[in-house]
């Protein structure tokens, strides 16, 4: 759950879960984090909608496997790593330090 203010006043508004992603340039292989960009790339393939908060970027966030029992970590972020999670030996000091758009 971000602790995004935009997005926190949009999940507020909504009956039902909000799914987003960051999203990487098709053409670099870098964070695409200007609304109008992502818009113009991803409206005419079905984007239902983009919200205008500025350019901006966050903490990467801490993905877990929750298929797994126990759930394994993908990558740890922002997000706190609970004692039922499991993180493997390999991921202990691969920790993602670059920034990434936030998710909103």
């Amino acid at each position: 759950m971000p602790d995004d203010a935009i997005c926190q006043a949009i999940l507020k508004e909504m009956d039902s879960p909000l799914i987003c992603t960051s999203i990487k340039s098709l053409k670099e292989d870098e964070w695409m984090i200007d609304p109008v960009m992502i818009a113009d790339t991803y409206g005419p393939e079905g984007l239902d909608f983009v919200v205008d908060g500025g350019v901006r970027v966050a903490d990467p966030s801490t993905v877990v496997d929750m298929t797994k029992i126990p759930p394994r970590v993908l990558r740890e972020g922002k997000g706190p790593i609970l004692p039922w999670m499991v993180l493997e030996d390999d991921q202990k000091d691969d920790v993602d330090k670059d920034l990434i758009p936030a998710a909103i």
